[in-house]
């Protein structure tokens, strides 16, 4: 078994969780006199209200809006710091269960300028167009990774350093085990197998952006290099492994990182090489998804669990962290009025078409009945395959891991129809059942399963039998074919000469003439064949 982290869990933490941060307005926003009235927040215990109220001189039927509720794990004010985010969406939590086996993903979804990317990476970009208001005119932002003070980073760099943090935790280092690590089940009854060979683990990163529905390698730097600019950038294949069921990027970098430092700056490399652009609605905005992929290889002991031969093997159980920083949506008007308009436009309609079938995903799924639950309901289709990202996506939305949902809202009031779609999306998310599960390889869990019949067929046999344990002759059999049976002993004896003759089958059957069968028909495979005519 696995080694549990070693940081208690206050509570159980769901498979699925929603939690909403509303970014405060910014400079240019309130020197246009632009409000914040329709948002209202309220904290109830472990979870958060958000009603969005009509705008201000606007009829609750006017305009189809009429005040509406909606319930999360969290909601989070603008006033809510970076580490406030970190500590109230439980995301520590959610790296113990990648440290334990299980996959985890945490996404950020809204409308451009919504705050996703400073949620997520925390870092500061220089925009260029002379003052702080967007515009679709500026040139290409350029991202500052370094000078990011501690408070201000996101997501991504405090997963990485509490990742790295668990596992050194558990003893040993990237790459190597420590010897003597226990599995481990507290003040239980379970039985603990034997004393595991070493315990060692590795982490490996790997980081790639969707453009315009291109899967492009962030930390390769030669095809980004050659394709920058070009209007049909080449991509890398995303293909289905069967053994496994999940969706994978053929060719992808992935480099083994034994440290914070090694990660956060291939982060940084990736974060450079990024599609960025300044838009009417964001200073700094997105054209791209990205997926920052952070792989842990455990090798872990998986013991016999009857304890009769107590050998304990050690198997490997690889577990994902995916952190998705995802484009927001945006109408046409913040693509035109410059030169790159056409480019921006094409962007945009990328963006919003992948939007739309995760969308799709969210609501199909939030749609499917309870598992067991003897519902004669039929299985919604769930359309992973008609984009890149929600393929990508598939074992994070309805599959066997953790999901952190953040969606972002834009607190000015000229956003409501945004916020309100955001709002409904991520309401529809949180509806989605998950199932975790750890993730062994197919052998081993065939191998695990068996193990689990085996024990069970021991201790039937000793409480049938009436036994406190099992014969030494049962054990000695273990893993060897059966002796005895007279039966059994006849038809063995019947079939060795077929066995040790088998070369020859062919020509017996043809009635043995000659050509290439007579020739093989000799020593002791002749001598076995005499006897049985």
């Amino acid at each position: 078994e696995l080694e549990a982290a070693p940081q208690e869990e206050e509570r159980p933490l769901p498979a699925v969780q929603v939690c909403v941060r509303i970014r405060p307005l910014l400079g240019w926003e309130q020197a246009e006199g632009l409000e914040s009235t329709a948002l209202q927040l309220r904290q109830e215990g472990e979870f958060g209200e958000i009603t969005l109220r009509p705008r201000p001189g606007e009829g609750s039927e006017s305009a189809g809006q009429r005040k509406r509720a909606f319930r999360f794990n969290g909601v989070f004010a603008p006033e809510t710091s970076q580490q406030d985010v970190w500590e109230l969406s439980r995301i520590d939590s959610l790296v113990g269960k990648v440290v334990d086996g299980f996959h985890a993903t945490v996404f950020a979804y809204g409308q451009t300028g919504s705050g996703k990317t400073h949620t997520m990476e925390g870092f500061t970009y220089n925009h260029h167009n002379g003052s702080s208001a967007p515009s679709a005119a500026a040139a290409r932002p350029k991202v500052r990774a370094n000078d990011a003070p501690p408070e201000r980073l996101g997501i991504v760099p405090r997963a990485v350093t509490s990742l790295f943090s668990r596992l050194e935790a558990l003893g040993g280092g990237s790459g190597a085990g420590a010897a003597g690590a226990t599995a481990g089940a507290e003040g239980g009854d379970v039985p603990v197998p034997p004393a595991p060979q070493q315990d060692g683990w590795s982490v490996k990163v790997s980081f790639l952006q969707i453009y315009k529905e291109r899967v492009l390698d962030l930390l390769n730097p030669a095809p980004l290099s050659a394709t920058r600019g070009a209007e049909d950038p080449g991509g890398l294949r995303v293909r289905w492994d069967a053994v496994r069921r999940c969706f994978f990027v053929e060719n992808l970098f992935e480099f083994e990182c034994s440290s914070v430092d090694e990660v956060l700056q291939h982060y940084s490399t990736g974060a450079k090489n990024k599609q960025m652009a300044s838009t009417n609605m964001n200073v700094a905005s997105s054209r791209s998804h990205t997926v920052l992929v952070l792989t842990v290889m455990r090798h872990a002991a998986m013991g016999d669990a009857d304890g009769a031969e107590g050998a304990a093997a050690s198997r490997q159980v690889v577990s994902r962290l995916s952190l998705v920083d995802l484009a927001g949506s945006e109408r046409a008007s913040a693509s035109s009025g410059c030169a790159a308009g056409a480019a921006r436009f094409q962007e945009a309609t990328a963006i919003n078409q992948s939007l739309f079938v995760l969308r799709k995903v969210i609501a199909a799924l939030s749609k499917q009945p309870e598992q067991g639950g003897g519902s004669a309901v039929a299985a919604q289709h769930v359309p992973y395959r008609e984009s890149k990202l929600t393929s990508l996506l598939q074992h994070a939305i309805g599959g066997n891991g953790y999901l952190l949902m953040l969606a972002c809202l834009s607190p000015a009031d000229r956003h409501w129809e945004e916020n309100l779609s955001t709002l409904q999306y991520a309401s529809q998310a949180s509806n989605i059942k998950n199932t975790p599960s750890i993730n062994l390889d197919p052998k081993d869990r065939l191998i695990q399963k068996l193990q689990g019949q085996l024990s069970a067929a021991y201790a039937y046999i000793l409480r049938v039998t009436g036994l406190s344990e099992l014969p030494d002759e049962l054990l000695r059999m273990q893993g060897q074919p059966a002796q005895s049976g007279g039966g059994a002993g006849r038809r063995r004896s019947a079939r060795e000469p077929r066995r040790a003759s088998r070369p020859s089958s062919t020509p017996r059957r043809g009635g043995g003439g000659g050509g290439g069968g007579a020739g093989r028909r000799e020593g002791s495979s002749a001598a076995a064949l005499t006897p049985r005519r």
